[in-house]
């Protein structure tokens, strides 16, 4: 089960015991209201609740811009020689599935040039890019297919 389906099924479960509580409000609950609640709380072990659809917020490009910015903010140029792990920066945001955290840094790579290196991490659990995608955490791709030009 996914990370975004669980959520979704948890919070689901918990609305539906809120309006249930609401509605008995202060009286003595009717065996039917007590039918109801046993058979909400049952939800907890059975098929997820699907999510129709998640709000169109490309959390990724937020988490990403922050965390370059907090890069250059904290080493300053990026045409510096400041590469590798140990000179590397984090931020965070709020996300409705958790704190959604990357941490990054620049590294060397293909004819000396120098790339953008991530680590992302959901509620303090490292997360991979298509995992993020699957949440719906990222609205465009990451990556693209390029085409070799003929010779």
């Amino acid at each position: 089960m996914t990370v975004t389906a669980r959520l979704s099924r948890e919070e689901a479960i918990t609305d539906a015991l809120r309006v249930a509580n609401d509605a008995i409000g202060d009286e003595q609950p009717t065996a039917q209201a007590l039918r109801i609640i046993a058979a909400i709380k049952r939800l907890r072990a059975a098929d997820p609740v699907r999510v129709a659809q998640l709000s169109r917020v490309n959390y990724m490009a937020q988490l990403q811009q922050a965390a370059q910015a907090a890069w250059l903010k904290e080493h300053g140029d990026p045409t510096g020689c400041k590469i590798g792990p140990q000179h590397d920066a984090a931020a965070s945001i709020e996300t409705p599935l958790g704190w959604f955290r990357m941490v990054t840094w620049r590294r060397a790579w293909r004819g000396g040039r120098v790339a953008w290196a991530s680590e992302y991490y959901l509620n303090d659990e490292p997360i991979t890019v298509a995992e993020i995608e699957a949440a719906g955490l990222a609205q465009r791709p990451t990556t693209r297919n390029r085409q070799r030009r003929g010779p």
